[in-house]
């Protein structure tokens, strides 16, 4: 069986399941392809997009290129300038006691479960991949077939994971073999691997990505850190 039928099996299996289910879109490849996955069974499931305030400008135009998707918002006054303040700037998953950052409880996970109760939600399909950490990697084998659709306690809603199993490599392939459209980020050489929120520092070469992108945020950012801003990274993309 090839993996695109085993992710349509997983899909068709977790929609017999339930009533109400929404595909969580976060804009990013994975995402993208998981959308078009479930829309191949049933085209009518909607996905939900999390606007933390701080996207790239490249998601957002992408996210409303895209039918039937809700955009949801953090309702509280906080922003993710005043939660790094608050309880520190993100890190890396996985390193130390870090499982999940306070911006991304509070921006992301905290609306997305709300939004879920208030409209009877049974189901979210998501795009993890075990291919992007080995912290997923385990999480996504520890509970074996199960674990492809499980009812997950913390969020009160079955989870399922269609392509699991699929590399990055092959993520891009099916893109290109049924001609996605897929989010401008990608298109830019310095961030390539990656979409998320413009600010975020859980990744190895944030100081690159926003030289290349956004320098002025770079320089907000060290500055609030109290660190000096590298020529190395203000010369990222030049000659």
């Amino acid at each position: 069986m090839s993996k695109v039928d085993e992710a349509l099996d997983i899909i068709r299996e977790a929609l017999g399941r339930v009533e109400n289910p929404v595909i969580g879109f976060s804009g990013g490849k994975d995402s993208t392809v998981v959308m078009d996955l479930v829309r191949r069974v049933d085209d009518d499931v909607r996905g939900v997009f999390c606007d933390t305030g701080v996207e790239w400008p490249h998601t957002k135009d992408y996210v409303r290129s895209v039918d039937n998707i809700t955009t949801i918002r953090n309702e509280t006054e906080e922003t993710f300038w005043s939660i790094v303040k608050k309880y520190g700037w993100p890190q890396i998953k996985g390193k130390g006691s870090i499982r999940v950052n306070r911006c991304c409880n509070i921006l992301k996970d905290i609306p997305m479960k709300k939004h879920i109760k208030s409209n009877n939600m049974d189901l979210t399909f998501t795009g993890l991949t075990m291919d992007e950490s080995r912290q997923r990697m385990m999480f996504l084998l520890s509970n074996g077939n199960k674990g492809r659709i499980k009812w997950v306690k913390s969020w009160n809603v079955n989870k399922a994971h269609p392509i699991w199993n699929w590399s990055e490599k092959e993520v891009w392939e099916y893109i290109k073999e049924h001609e996605l459209e897929y989010n401008d980020i990608y298109k830019h050489p310095i961030c390539a691997r990656r979409c998320g929120c413009m600010p975020c520092t859980a990744y190895t070469p944030w100081k690159r990505t926003l030289a290349k992108e956004n320098p002025k945020m770079l320089r907000i950012i060290m500055k609030m850190q109290g660190q000096s801003q590298m020529d190395d990274y203000e010369c990222v993309g030049g000659a």
